[in-house]
């Protein structure tokens, strides 16, 4: 059987986890039979399996400017000592249901917070959590939207979705997922009916087309059969899909299948990140690469940075000198810090499509 990852860098990878609070590897099988395949046929260091597996590379490569909180959460907790609720919108907030994920991504841009929580107050049950909930929404009630989040709010399992929903029956649900591609079984009829019975808008994560298997594409059916709506927003990331082709692949599949893009979202400048993020220069190239090449209702979804300030686009820039870049929303500015020069070196599409005759 093909190794994923050198025992001697397992161990390296394992001191980091603990000494710098970086999320653990962790794999579903579905997944790693994926990444199986992939290695099988190019070797390591493809796009799935840059996705689930650490490499040496996010370990040694960084750039100048990088913080563990780009978004700072924390100062959009409304409750004090209350680390699972985070508004930063008038109308929404992010409830962080559970700090627990079917697989780690090793691009998380959370991934610092949820090291944070898995040791935090998130340990209270769900019932817990949603009285305290309950009470913030029934005290502001300009908030009409709850968004799942986490972790991955389907692994809470059916019982506790039953009674998340019902309890929070009141309001919009917004659930953001990454299970449809790490474990899509969790899907089952019960949980689509529990789904549709609440209305539930179900946001994909889904960063590459060949994480649309056969299985996922028939789940994915599935649920749109059903009448859940569904929807999609993933990161850009270096050596997984940073290339206008493998967007286009994507968003083309994601039209067939119902499935309506929202934002492709510009990695943050976190440590432990620059193995995977783009510079903005590039950023902007591969923008216009799916302008020119696509039509309005694939080129329609939009790029975005998400900040402390809400989310911004380029048309937001006030400056940019060097590798800092200016945004500006509703009168409020926030400093984005590009990578350093030779950090941002493009993929081999050959590799990121390699199922594909380029």
């Amino acid at each position: 059987m093909v190794e994923l990852i050198d025992k001697e860098f397992s161990k390296e990878y394992n001191n980091l986890v603990e000494s710098e609070s970086v999320l653990p590897m962790k794999i579903t099988e579905f997944y790693k039979k994926k990444v199986l395949e992939e290695v099988s046929q190019i070797g390591t260091g493809g796009p799935l399996y840059k996705s689930v597996i650490p490499t040496k590379e996010k370990m040694i490569i960084s750039t100048s400017k990088e913080t563990r909180d780009y978004v700072e959460e924390d100062k959009h907790m409304p409750i004090e000592g209350v680390d699972y609720i985070i508004r930063k919108y008038k109308d929404r907030l992010i409830f962080i249901i559970t700090d627990v994920c079917f697989s780690h991504c090793q691009y998380c841009f959370r991934t610092y917070n949820l090291s944070k929580l898995q040791k935090s107050n998130l340990k209270e049950t769900i019932s817990n959590k949603i009285k305290v909930l309950k009470k913030y929404l029934y005290e502001h009630n300009e908030i009409k939207e709850v968004i799942f989040s986490g972790g991955d709010p389907m692994s809470i399992g059916y019982k506790n979705m039953i009674y998340a929903l019902d309890e929070l029956k009141n309001w919009n649900i917004r659930i953001h997922t990454r299970a449809i591609v790490y474990n899509p079984n969790i899907f089952d009829e019960n949980m689509i009916r529990l789904l549709k019975k609440n209305n539930v808008r179900l946001v994909f994560h889904i960063n590459h087309p060949y994480e649309i298997c056969n299985v996922v594409e028939n789940k994915i059916k599935q649920l749109y059969n059903s009448s859940i709506r569904l929807y999609a927003q993933f990161p850009l990331l270096r050596g997984i899909n940073d290339n206008y082709k493998v967007l286009k692949m994507l968003l083309i599949k994601m039209d067939e299948l119902h499935i309506r893009p929202l934002s492709i979202f510009i990695p943050d400048p976190i440590a432990y990140s620059a193995t995977y993020r783009v510079s903005y220069k590039r950023i902007i190239e591969i923008m216009n690469e799916i302008n020119w090449s696509t039509p309005s209702w694939i080129n329609s979804t939009r790029f975005v940075l998400d900040t402390t300030i809400g989310k911004v686009r380029y048309e937001n820039i006030k400056s940019w000198e060097g590798n800092c870049i200016i945004f500006e929303r509703e009168g409020k500015r926030v400093k984005y810090y590009d990578l350093d020069d030779g950090i941002d070196i493009p993929s081999d599409i050959n590799k990121l499509l390699w199922k594909e005759k380029i």
